[in-house]
């Protein structure tokens, strides 16, 4: 199970943790792995949420033998190895302002690498991953459900199969050509919004003048 990315204060990764946690049980050779979880600015501190997803993988007993944090930054050549190793990827946060405007490019990894994904709602893939079949969408903080969700996907290579192949029809969508498809026909074409004249006052008006300072009489 990989979290493809960074620990930061916005993820809920002691859910992932406490999930691993109830699976190694059935499952005793499930394992986390983090592929990074040093911030890339060697200046900025380590999260609260990283600490506290090494104390409770520690109180666990599962630091180092089924949760695995790696320690320095994987090299860009060197990631789509850890992708495509990986059986199921996860991406968990709590509820948060972060979540709702997040466009998370850890998922866009895992759509590459065909991942089936266990992504928690509220964010802007959640309904994709939902939509499309992309793998299991749980709600925050929820270890029974990321449990269920992980194992499901784990115990059943037909149904990762699927999301699978699913991925690479959605995949598509996100490639830069079709990404950037509106904005290049805008500017090989660009105009004024239909209906620019109902929002704002065309020409501006002028500005109005300021009011007179609270000590000095108006007309002075």
């Amino acid at each position: 199970v990989l979290w493809g990315g960074g620990v930061y204060d916005c993820f809920d990764p002691v859910t992932a943790i406490r999930a691993i946690d109830r699976l190694r049980v059935r499952r005793p050779s499930v394992r986390l792995y983090f592929l990074g979880v040093r911030h890339p600015t060697p200046a900025i501190e380590e999260s609260r949420s990283l600490t506290a997803s090494r104390q409770v993988a520690a109180e666990l007993g599962l630091a180092g033998t089924h949760v695995f944090f790696n320690e320095s930054w994987v090299a860009y050549e060197d990631r789509a190895n850890f992708l495509l190793d990986a059986d199921v990827a996860v991406s968990l946060h709590v509820e948060h302002i972060e979540t709702a405007y997040s466009f998370r490019t850890r998922i866009l990894d895992y759509i590459w690498a065909g991942l089936p994904i266990v992504a928690t709602r509220g964010d802007g893939f959640a309904e994709i991953i939902a939509r499309e079949g992309l793998g299991a969408v749980v709600p925050g903080e929820d270890v029974d459900a990321a449990a269920s969700a992980i194992a499901g996907l784990l115990d059943d290579p037909e149904s990762r199969e699927r999301c699978r192949a699913r991925a690479a029809e959605v995949a598509g969508r996100f490639v830069w050509s079709e990404v950037l498809r509106p904005l290049v026909d805008f500017c090989a074409a660009p105009g004024r919004a239909p209906d620019v004249d109902s929002l704002l006052p065309w020409p501006p008006a002028p500005p109005s003048a300021p009011p007179p300072p609270p000590d000095q009489p108006a007309g002075a």
